[in-house]
């Protein structure tokens, strides 16, 4: 499977077989976690790789982990810096699931802000890490009922439909979405495609004298109504990344990703409810 088909096959997998992965690839995981590029270089990165163990009580620091059926391993990974940790966080995240996808593993983010806290102890992990989410991983459950259980949690949990373009795309003004011009459709199909939590797909994008800007959606009702499970746009927002950047990479298409920070610039006529997150420099 190409990196791009890759990007956009991948998809969150809830029944998986009871039966672990071989050594060879879970030696190639480890391998691409290990490597994975980073967005911010500065921030500290680490990652476990869990095997789930029978009797394994993980509804606790899991609290999605009852809508997931035997998943036989999962990674814990975190990063510690100051400047946008959850971001970099889910744009590492979600390279390392494309690389699982393109071999042949099924995977599932299940998020972990608001109980960070637990996490930390639980894993022993850096005091003021941020976990945003646990990775599952395995082999999908392949069988019909095993199919049709895949579907149905999906589908009840939100996960099973995207936005159409033009509603999450501004050509020049913010005055209405439009449809992407064809030399940025496939580009942003790749971002639209990103997973987030419950599904809130809080990406919106502006096409600008040559310059991409993917923005977010300060407050949505999806992620719930406290300030920390609000940061999940964050991490979400690092996953779209990812997938523009592997895109980009795919399609051949030159040019460079910016996060932005404090000081820099926002577009003109940004509105209230949405903030800058990252510009795409095109060639």
């Amino acid at each position: 499977m190409d990196l791009y088909q890759a990007i956009l096959s991948r998809h969150s997998v809830r029944r998986y077989r009871n039966e672990p992965l071989d050594k060879e690839t879970l030696a190639m995981i480890d391998d691409i976690a290990a490597h994975v590029r980073p967005l911010v270089p500065e921030n500290r990165f680490r990652f476990m790789r869990r095997d789930v163990v029978s009797g394994e009580d993980l509804i606790a620091a899991m609290g999605g982990y009852g809508r997931v059926l035997t998943p036989p391993h999962y990674l814990v990974a975190y990063t510690v810096g100051d400047r946008a940790p959850l971001v970099d966080l889910g744009y590492r995240m979600e390279q390392i699931c494309v690389q699982m996808v393109q071999l042949g593993v099924s995977v599932c983010f299940i998020g972990s802000l608001g109980r960070e806290d637990n996490v930390r102890v639980r894993f022993r992990l850096t005091r003021g890490g941020r976990t945003g989410a646990f990775l599952i991983f395995g082999r999908a459950a392949e069988t019909v009922t095993g199919r049709t259980i895949n579907a149905v949690i999906r589908r009840t949990s939100g996960g099973a439909t995207r936005l159409d373009p033009e509603d999450i795309f501004y050509d020049g003004a913010f005055d209405s979405p439009a449809v992407p011009p064809k030399h940025l459709a496939k580009l942003v199909d790749a971002g639209r495609r990103a997973p987030s939590a419950n599904n809130a797909q809080p990406w919106r994008f502006l096409w600008r004298d040559g310059d991409l800007w993917l923005l977010l959606e300060k407050h949505h009702i999806r992620y719930g109504s406290s300030s920390v499970l609000q940061e999940y746009r964050y991490f979400d927002g690092g996953i779209c990344m990812a997938n523009l950047m592997m895109a980009m990479e795919a399609l051949d298409m030159p040019g460079r990703l910016h996060l932005l920070g404090p000081a820099d610039p926002s577009p003109e006529g940004l509105p209230d409810r949405l903030e800058p997150l990252a510009r795409i420099i095109l060639n």
